[in-house]
């Protein structure tokens, strides 16, 4: 059974909205009316607009630092406009379109960069529960139009296995770009779904710019809205080229290196193992929760089977595309890393919510279909809802206390970058640690990226093994700063310059080779 879909229209929420009006008559709900009308207008930019505003706040409560490579993005983004930095993108992670841009931005407002751009992340991140919510209780009214509770059961289900995937939360209070990968893949579906398609062509660009699995998926949609929609196809052209000329031409400048993010992600192995395929497989199923790759897998099952409902087999295959890309990939030599499913695992928790409630819909067909069960066929739906929920509670807790951790973690780190900033006043700053122009620095791999920030320098003046005289930082071996820097064994002299917090800070030479470049 097809239930219909309303698209987005003004003019249905101001009616609903005139009909439900009190006392004060239609003039006075008009107002109400028609503001309810063009936030139904512009959902996706109505929910930007509220999940940036809640970000906001959330840097004023919550731990805000961002991760390594975060750290980099907001280096380089500073980079473009400062004429006291070459813009540079070696000695770092992995180049990133789509984050760039928005850092390139941030890097005029000097030192709030880091705090804009995690909050730019984190309102990402609330867009995909939001597209995940949205999505979800579509297509849960479309598979099952005659359970009123159906939709927001489905959509809340969907919200919270994309809070659920793996390390969502750490994206969140480290402002990785992950979060805003699910959001710009749903909303680009649920934008495709309301007929909103140059909206979803955006969405779906601006994934390609965070990800090159999605260059396929951007490919062959602007094929088919080159046939249908015809006004588009200038702008299909601009955005199908601006996805390889800002993948590869800004890293051409900043390093000569055309496929430098190429090059960076098949440099690291991902400890994969020995069995490449049955490790990359491993990964794309532990990212999401069992319960919502199984009940995803029983929903689209059942979709197919009672309903041949095209669409959700579609997404499905959508999904199965996205992790046959990334397999394909990791077996020429990329990582193949959990996070690269991300897109794949967000539709999945959509199809999750709505397996759940089609699954609740058997029930109740089922139950109506007896003469005693008939009155009650609406509990029986009610009452398998809440028992898969229940089953599921118990597979979900290590996510959840994971999730849970990551407020002290993120505690931990801002608290030691403090110290590190601390630990570079102390040394006398930039000037002292770089007197000269082949003065060097090094420190643990995790926080390169945030000396850089802090020391005004390019990436490459930071290293994360001492292979030069120089000013080392040394914290400690965990987590949050990674293994210190490598020295190499011609460097023997050591001088303590600094000890703040978990922070000591050295002059390193060799002997007979101390110099006024060698720190102050």
């Amino acid at each position: 059974m097809e239930a219909k879909t309303v698209p987005d229209s003004p003019a249905g929420a101001a009616e609903a909205t005139g009909r439900g009006a009190g006392s004060g008559g239609p003039h006075a709900a008009r107002p109400a009316a028609d503001l309810l009308g063009y936030l139904s207008r512009w959902p996706f930019l109505t929910a930007s607009i509220a999940c940036f505003v809640v970000a906001a706040l959330s840097a004023a409560v919550l731990p805000t630092v961002p991760s390594y490579d975060p750290w980099s993005w907001i280096v380089w983004g500073r980079a473009v406009f400062d004429p006291h930095l070459s813009f540079s993108v070696g000695g770092g992670p992995s180049w990133k379109p789509l984050p760039v841009m928005f850092t390139t931005i941030f890097g005029l407002f000097g030192g709030a960069a880091p705090t804009l751009w995690v909050i730019t992340a984190r309102a990402g991140g609330l867009l995909g529960v939001v597209a995940a919510y949205r999505l979800g209780a579509q297509l849960a009214r479309r598979v099952s139009p005659g359970l009123t509770w159906g939709p927001a059961v489905a959509g809340v289900i969907a919200a919270i296995g994309i809070v659920l995937t793996q390390e969502w939360a750490y994206y969140m209070y480290r402002g990785t770009s992950e979060p805003m990968l699910i959001a710009c893949s749903l909303w680009a579906i649920d934008r495709h779904l309301a007929a909103r398609y140059t909206p979803a062509f955006l969405l779906g660009v601006g994934a390609a710019l965070i990800r090159p699995e999605a260059w396929p998926f951007i490919f062959v949609y602007a094929i088919w809205l080159w046939r249908r929609e015809p006004r588009m196809r200038v702008l299909l052209v601009a955005g199908l080229f601006a996805i390889p000329f800002l993948w590869f031409v800004p890293p051409w400048i900043g390093s000569g290196q055309p496929f430098l993010a190429a090059s960076h992600a098949k440099a690291y192995n991902g400890h994969l193992g020995k069995h490449k395929l049955l490790e990359v497989l491993r990964r794309g199923g532990d990212l999401q929760v069992l319960p919502m790759l199984v009940l995803a897998l029983a929903g689209v099952a059942l979709c197919w089977w009672r309903d041949r409902d095209r669409l959700i087999v579609g997404l499905a295959g959508a999904a199965a595309a996205w992790w046959v890309l990334v397999v394909a990939m990791t077996l020429d030599g990329y990582p193949g890393l959990e996070r690269f499913y991300l897109p794949a695992a967000g539709l999945t928790c959509v199809l999750a919510g709505v397996g759940v409630v089609r699954i609740a819909r058997a029930a109740s067909d089922a139950a109506a279909s007896r003469p005693r069960l008939a009155a009650h066929a609406s509990l029986a739906g009610i009452g398998v809802v809440v028992l898969l929920v229940v089953l599921s509670i118990s597979l979900t807790s290590s996510r959840i206390n994971e999730a849970r951790a990551q407020n002290a973690i993120a505690n931990r780190a801002v608290t030691r970058l403090d110290q590190l900033s601390a630990a570079v006043a102390a040394v006398g700053g930039r000037s002292a640690v770089y007197p000269c122009r082949s003065s060097f620095a090094a420190v643990n791999h995790g926080v390169q990226t945030a000396l850089a920030w802090k020391l005004h320098v390019t990436l490459g003046r930071v290293g994360t093994s001492m292979r030069h005289r120089g000013v080392l930082f040394v914290g400690p071996h965990d987590s949050i700063d990674g293994g210190p820097a490598a020295i190499d064994p011609r460097l023997t002299r050591h001088q303590l310059l600094a000890t703040v917090g978990a922070w000591k800070v050295y002059r390193v030479w060799r002997d007979g080779h101390l110099s006024a470049c060698v720190g102050r």
